[in-house]
């Protein structure tokens, strides 16, 4: 009798513990990545894909500082627009750090050096080709891409003055550390680009022109132009395949039309 008591005072203490850890789990604040935000230490995992509540809302799509700012061919930034916290990434660069274009916002910054080191620790080396551009900055690359191709074909792949993710600050182009494919669609077929599209969205970018999406996003497939737009809103279109124009219900553009909507600096 006194061995039976035992095992089902046992039994009764087992489900006291169980019952008490449940309620924990429910009343508990959850303490995981919030949106824009992500943690510089400890290494992330697999996607954390944001519940039903995640709010759309959360940052303006037309505001040149938001998070989730869209620019595109049919919505432009004002020339006059730089970022107010650019900073060199700690990572690999192709160019000195004291060049305009080696430089990124401090959120996108602290998320590629996650990034670059989660690349590495499986094999991956990774460097920054390009960020930052001003107004002027992509005046010169738009200029020259026009006199070597003509505008048809420069509209293509690359972003007139103004219309360029790159003056938000949040946007990237990576490369392989050895030079490889630099700027190059056969990017997407080393094991850096395959990398790149497997694992961008667990650090908050988004590989931003994907294949086959030109007719959505107006420009030709970029495997190495990342875009940083935060964890959550990352796994989203990670699981759905779409672009933040489709995600966000907004007008897609192939051509530059007549009249462009400027975003609020």
């Amino acid at each position: 009798m006194r061995r039976v008591y035992k095992k089902k005072k046992y039994l009764f203490g087992l489900i006291v513990i169980v019952a008490l850890a449940a309620l924990l789990y429910l009343i508990l604040p959850d303490r995981g990545v919030t949106d824009g935000q992500y943690s510089r230490t400890g290494t992330p995992g697999a996607a954390q894909i944001p519940s039903s509540g995640f709010n759309k809302n959360a940052y303006p799509t037309d505001k040149a500082d938001s998070l989730w700012v869209v620019v595109n061919k049919g919505r432009t930034l004002p020339g006059s627009y730089v970022p107010a916290n650019l900073v060199v990434p700690h990572i690999m660069l192709q160019g000195a750090s004291t060049d305009s274009n080696m430089h990124v916002r401090a959120d996108t910054a602290a998320a590629l050096e996650q990034l670059v080191d989660g690349a590495q620790n499986q094999g991956i080396d990774l460097m920054l080709l390009s960020g930052y551009r001003s107004y002027d900055y992509q005046v010169g690359v738009y200029s020259a891409f026009v006199r070597q191709d003509e505008v048809q074909n420069a509209d293509t792949f690359s972003a007139r003055p103004g219309h360029s993710e790159h003056q938000t600050g949040l946007a990237a182009d990576l490369g392989a550390a050895a030079g490889k494919c630099a700027l190059d669609q056969c990017f997407g077929d080393l094991p850096e680009g395959k990398w790149l599209a497997q694992n961008a969205y667990k650090y908050g970018f988004i590989i931003r022109y994907q294949k086959n999406t030109q007719n959505l996003t107006g420009y030709e497939y970029e495997p190495w132009h990342v875009r940083y737009v935060g964890q959550p809103l990352a796994a989203k279109l990670q699981v759905s395949g779409q672009t933040l124009e489709q995600f966000f219900g907004l007008p897609t553009y192939t051509d530059y039309p007549v009249q462009s909507l400027t975003l609020k600096s």
